[in-house]
């Protein structure tokens, strides 16, 4: 229908201008923003939590079904925040993971609350997050 290609003209009019420039700059901006403030709360442990990924998609290495399962179920109701599992076998058993999208509608208090959410489950858990299966993260951060 003619109304799709005018939807699809006026997105990517969207995408190769100005508008489209400046929504790139800041989503990319959140991704750093959001990176950086878990580098630096996991200091040195941070390769063995987060995938490297300059993109939008990140994630956080949470090992096994069940648990990916149970921790992105935890940041829903710790902080109302749509996190995704993403279990084996759509990935390699052990690299189970919990996908997060940053959007450009997203504020940096909101990847605030995010990362405050991450490192609070991971606080109060014996998670099998990341390469640090079964020690007591409370000693970490």
């Amino acid at each position: 229908p003619s109304h799709s290609l005018v939807a699809i003209k006026c997105s990517y009019d969207t995408f190769i201008g100005i508008e489209g420039e400046r929504l790139r700059s800041k989503v990319f901006h959140l991704v750093h923003f959001f990176r950086s403030n878990i580098e630096t709360a996991l200091k040195d442990e941070s390769a063995d939590y987060l995938l490297p990924s300059p993109s939008p998609i990140q994630a956080i290495i949470c090992r096994g079904n069940e648990h990916c399962v149970e921790v992105a179920k935890k940041l829903r109701e710790l902080g109302g925040i749509s996190v995704f599992p993403i279990r084996s076998p759509t990935v390699p058993k052990g690299e189970e993971r919990i996908r997060i999208i940053l959007h450009e509608h997203n504020t940096e208090m909101e990847v605030v609350h995010l990362v405050k959410c991450i490192l609070r489950f991971m606080k109060t858990s014996n998670a099998n997050i990341g390469k640090l299966q079964g020690e007591d993260m409370t000693s970490k951060l």
